[in-house]
């Protein structure tokens, strides 16, 4: 039994405009989503700015600091899919842990999560963890590969 290789189907021209139409459309929503992160973001250091003028509160200040670190993030991310059309699930995995450390260290209360709670979110961090480590990995075997290729990158 042999394994034929998949051939791709040839668009019509109307699939073809419809793709283009749905490509466009797609990046203009990512383009918006990036400026009202960028938005967000400027108002969150004015916020930040506000807290520590009037009084450091340091759980306030952590609390909005990581807000500015994850939207910052975010804004990333959205750029890097509108030049590259993907996304690293590195930078995904680093952004999901931030969020967690967030929402981790802003609860005062860990009684009010719940042990349920606690435990899918360390299972959570374990994963996006897992999924750095291995991404981390495949860059360097790639990155080693190159270097004893002696392949030119640039």
């Amino acid at each position: 039994m042999s394994i034929v290789p998949r051939q791709k189907k040839e668009l019509t021209p109307l699939e073809n405009t419809a793709l283009k139409w749905m490509n466009f459309a797609f990046d203009l929503v990512v383009i918006v989503l990036a400026l009202l992160t960028m938005a967000y973001v400027l108002y969150a250091i004015y916020d930040l700015a506000e807290i520590m003028l009037q009084g450091f509160d340091i759980e306030e200040t952590l609390h909005e600091f990581l807000l500015v670190i994850i939207l910052l993030e975010l804004f990333e991310l959205l750029t890097l899919y509108i030049k590259e059309h993907h996304v690293s699930m590195r930078r995904v995995a680093e952004l999901g842990v931030v969020a967690l450390v967030r929402k981790l260290v802003i609860t005062i209360d860990y009684k009010a999560l719940g042990w349920e709670l606690l435990i899918g979110m360390a299972a959570l961090i374990f994963v996006l963890g897992w999924i750095y480590v291995q991404e981390r990995r495949r860059i360097s075997e790639e990155e080693k590969f190159i270097i004893e290729r002696g392949l030119n990158t640039q």
